[in-house]
């Protein structure tokens, strides 16, 4: 289901919607939020190993984390993520293809639900403060541990950063 409305405003957004059982309010809550709130809410499961190593659930999804696709025509198809769409809630690995009738090749919009992240891409040193903010009894071993666990090659991650500059 693609959200879309005519009357999107960001700033007719509130934060109290989210308490509503009612499904329109969910609906208008999920339409209208402002992008900083969008990339809180795509977030995915993490794999056991991680999950056991990490003590934490699910993490927000960014680009260059490695996944797996559970559910649709790319079940069980691992890659990259090489663009996350916030506006309509999907990512775009670089494995979920298909080809239009003209012969041009596509990625496929995923939603962040059906993914599973098996490897986290941490370029990034606010995603391990993010990680130490969720769980504050990890300890620098674990923290090592992960480090080890998670290290993309760098050439991977250099075509994946490609892509993402050629998807928008």
């Amino acid at each position: 289901m693609v959200l879309t409305f005519k009357n999107v405003n960001p700033e007719n957004w509130s934060s109290s919607w989210k308490n509503s059982k009612q499904p329109r309010k969910q609906r208008k809550y999920l339409i209208n939020a402002p992008k900083h709130i969008r990339r809180k809410i795509i977030v995915s499961q993490l794999s056991k190993e991680l999950r056991n190593l990490l003590k934490i659930r699910n993490l927000p999804v960014i680009v260059g984390d490695y996944v797996k696709i559970l559910r649709g025509k790319f079940r069980n198809k691992e890659g990259y993520v090489i663009y996350v769409d916030t506006k309509y809630y999907r990512v775009y690995v670089d494995s979920a293809q298909i080809t239009k009738k003209n012969g041009e090749t596509i990625h496929y919009p995923i939603h962040h639900s059906k993914i599973q992240i098996l490897k986290l891409n941490l370029t990034d040193k606010k995603r391990i403060e993010i990680i130490k903010r969720k769980n504050p009894n990890l300890t620098e071993k674990e923290i090592n541990e992960l480090l080890k666990m998670s290290i993309t090659k760098k050439e991977d991650l250099k075509k994946v950063y490609d892509l993402n500059k050629t998807f928008k």
